[in-house]
C-alpha cells in the first residue's frame, strides 16, 4: 500500500466518524444520565453530651490498659474474619481497574505459520479496537465499580471498629468473671465461718437445727455459682481466643491476667454532622448509593447504539526475517444498537433506579442508626454511672447490718432469717458491683465505637488516586 493510499483510508475513516457522530449527536441530548447523587439533608443539633478530650483514631488506646492495647494488636493482625474483609477489599479493587481497562484502546498482536503444497508462510497481525463513550456507559460503570471499592474500603474499617470493641467487651468480661471467682470463694469463706457459729449456738442448744441446715443450704447454693462462673469464664476464654484467630485447643495460646480499669474522662462526641462524615458504616453506605446512581446511568447508556473502532495490520511473508517488511491496514467503524429487546433494557433502567432508592434509605437508616448508638451509650453510661454510686451507698449500709445481724445474734436478741437475709442482700450487692462496674466500662466502649472513625484504610490513600475515576 502506497502512502497516498494510507492516508486516504485515515481521512475517509475519520469522515465515517463524524458524520456518525452527527447522526447521533440528536440521540445525546435525549439522554438524560444520572449526576450527582441525592443525599439526605444532613443532621442538625447537638448530642445530649460530650467530654473534652478529642476521640483518639484508635479508640482503644483511650483506654489506660497495657494488656488490652496487646490483644487488639493481636487481633488486627490474625482476626481470620478481618484478614477475609481485607482480601474482598483486595478483589474489590482489581475488579475496579479491570472495569476502568474498558476506557482505554485494546490492543492484540498475533504470529501464525500456514503450510499448503510444500509452501510455508507465516503472518502477523496487530489489532486494536475501541469502543466510542458516547453516552458516558462505560464511565458510569467504571465509577460503579470505583464506588464498590471504596464502599468494600469502608468495610474494612467498620469490620474493625467492630472486632476492637468486641475484644475490649470479651476482655472485660472475662476479667470480671475471674473477679466474681474470687469475690465468689471470699463470701464462701465467710458462709463458713458463719456456719461454724451456727454449729456451735446448735451445740450450746441456743438455737434449733434449721439455722444449720440453712446455712449449709447457703454454702452449697455458693458452690453451684461457682460452677457457673468458672463455665462462663472457660467460654469467655474460648471467644477472645477465636477474636485473635487462634484455636480453643491450642495449649500455646494463655491470654493475660487483667483488671477492671477506672473510667476514663469522657470523649467529646463532636457534633452529629461530623459523625456522619467519619463513621465508616455511613460512608459505606454513602458510596453503595452512589455506585447505585452510576449504574443507573450504565443502564440508561445501554439503551443507545455503541460504535466500536477498529484498525488491524497484517503482513504475510514465506519467512520470518521478510514478515514485517509490507504491512496491509484494515479500518473499521461497527455501529451496533438494539432494535427489540423485548423491554429488557427499559426494565433494567427502572431495576437500578428501584435499587438506587434502595439505597438512598439504606443510607438514611445508617445514618439514624449512627446517631442512635451515640445517644444510647451516652445515656446508659449516665444512669450506670448513678446506679454503680447507688451500689456503693447500699454495700455500706448493708455492710452495717450484717454485722449488727450477726453480733445481735450472738446474743440471742435475733433470730436467724435475719442474719441469712442481711448475708444474702451484701453478699448480692457485691457481685451486683462488680457487674455494674464491668458494664459501665462496656457503655464506654460501645460510645467510642459509635464514635470511631475508620484508620486502617488511611494506609490506601495511593490506591485510590490509582484508579480509575470520573473526575
Amino acid at each position: 500500500m502506497s502512502q497516498d493510499q494510507y492516508y486516504r483510508r485515515i481521512f475517509s475513516f475519520r469522515r465515517l466518524k463524524g458524520l456518525l457522530m452527527i447522526a447521533l449527536l440528536p440521540l445525546v441530548g435525549c439522554t438524560t444520565l444520572s449526576g450527582d447523587p441525592v443525599t439526605p439533608v444532613e443532621p442538625i443539633g447537638q448530642f445530649s453530651r460530650s467530654g473534652q478530650v478529642p476521640p483518639a483514631a484508635r479508640w482503644w488506646e483511650a483506654l489506660p490498659d497495657e494488656q488490652l492495647q496487646i490483644l487488639e494488636q493481636a487481633a488486627l493482625a490474625d482476626n481470620p474474619d478481618l484478614l477475609a474483609t481485607r482480601a474482598r477489599l483486595d478483589q474489590a479493587a482489581a475488579l475496579a481497574r479491570k472495569t476502568g481497562a474498558q476506557l482505554l484502546p485494546q490492543v492484540e498482536a498475533g504470529l501464525s505459520r500456514k503450510e499448503s503444497d510444500g509452501t510455508r508462510s507465516y503472518v502477523g497481525t496487530l489489532a486494536a479496537s475501541y469502543e466510542l463513550d458516547l453516552w458516558g456507559g462505560l464511565q458510569a460503570e467504571t465509577e460503579s465499580a470505583r464506588q464498590s471499592w471504596l464502599a468494600s474500603r469502608e468495610a474494612l474499617d467498620a469490620a474493625a471498629v467492630s472486632l476492637t470493641a468486641e475484644v475490649a467487651d470479651t476482655w472485660y468480661q472475662l476479667i470480671e468473671q475471674a473477679g466474681q471467682i474470687q469475690l465468689l470463694q471470699e463470701q464462701q469463706q465467710t458462709n463458713q465461718q458463719m456456719l461454724e457459729l451456727v454449729e456451735l449456738r446448735f451445740d450450746r442448744g441456743k438455737v434449733q437445727a434449721t439455722d444449720v441446715l440453712q446455712q449449709r443450704q447457703l454454702i452449697e447454693s455458693f458452690e453451684v455459682q461457682l460452677a457457673d462462673a468458672r463455665a462462663q469464664q472457660a467460654v469467655l476464654r474460648h471467644q477472645l481466643k477465636a477474636l485473635l484467630g487462634k484455636s480453643p485447643t491450642d495449649p500455646d495460646v494463655t491470654l493475660p491476667v487483667g483488671e477492671l480499669i477506672a473510667l476514663p474522662p469522657l470523649p467529646a462526641t463532636g457534633l452529629p454532622a461530623q459523625l456522619v462524615q467519619q463513621r465508616p458504616d455511613v460512608r459505606e453506605a454513602f458510596h453503595t448509593l452512589r455506585g447505585a446512581e452510576a449504574d443507573i446511568a450504565t443502564a440508561v447508556a445501554d439503551r443507545f447504539p455503541s460504535i466500536t473502532l477498529g484498525a488491524t495490520l497484517s503482513s504475510t511473508a514465506g519467512g520470518l526475517s521478510n514478515l514485517f517488511n509490507d504491512w496491509v491496514t484494515l479500518l473499521a467503524a461497527e455501529l451496533l444498537g438494539p432494535v427489540f429487546d423485548g423491554g429488557q433494557r427499559r426494565a433494567e433502567v427502572d431495576r437500578s433506579k428501584a435499587a438506587a432508592r434502595a439505597a438512598l434509605h439504606d443510607y438514611s437508616s445508617t445514618v439514624i442508626d449512627a446517631l442512635t448508638e451515640v445517644e444510647d451509650a451516652l445515656v446508659r453510661e449516665r444512669q450506670q454511672s448513678l446506679l454503680l454510686q447507688s451500689l456503693d451507698r447500699q454495700l455500706a449500709l448493708t455492710q452495717e447490718v450484717v454485722e449488727r445481724a450477726r453480733y445481735n445474734y450472738t446474743k440471742g436478741s435475733v433470730d436467724y432469717l435475719t442474719v441469712l437475709d442481711a448475708l444474702r442482700t451484701h453478699q448480692g450487692l457485691q457481685r451486683d458491683q462488680l457487674t455494674a462496674r464491668r458494664q459501665l466500662l462496656s457503655y464506654r466502649i460501645a460510645l467510642h465505637r459509635a464514635l470511631s472513625g475508620g484508620w486502617l484504610a488511611d494506609s490506601l490513600e495511593q490506591d485510590v488516586a490509582a484508579l480509575p475515576s470520573n473526575d
